[in-house]
């Protein structure tokens, strides 16, 4: 099923929404979950510039997705030297092909 123009407009701008607020937001937690917000089947996380925080938070993604039935993909990673923003989405398996194109 093909998601409308409308349909599509709507998450770009959940996305550039999310990709803000997560510019916005303070530091990561010190605790290892790096999550700063969700919307719907969008996660954002602010973490450290490591490869270790890089799997962990694709992995949580991967997690969180997973308890939907989706697939998590990676839509958006912003770095600078000390910290990256990274933006995972859901989407359902029907929906890869037309997204990988």
């Amino acid at each position: 099923m093909r998601k409308s123009p409308m349909a599509w407009r709507r998450s770009a701008q959940r996305l550039l929404l999310v990709a803000v607020l997560a510019l916005v937001a303070g530091g990561a937690d010190c605790s290892g979950r790096y999550m700063i917000t969700n919307a719907e089947n969008l996660y954002s996380y602010e973490r450290p510039f490591t490869d270790a925080a890089a799997d962990q938070v694709r992995k949580d993604a991967d997690d969180l997705c997973r308890r939907r039935g989706r697939v998590a993909i990676q839509v958006s990673n912003v770095c600078e030297p000390t910290r990256c923003f990274t933006n995972f989405q859901c989407v359902s398996k029907d929906e890869l092909p037309m997204i990988v194109r």
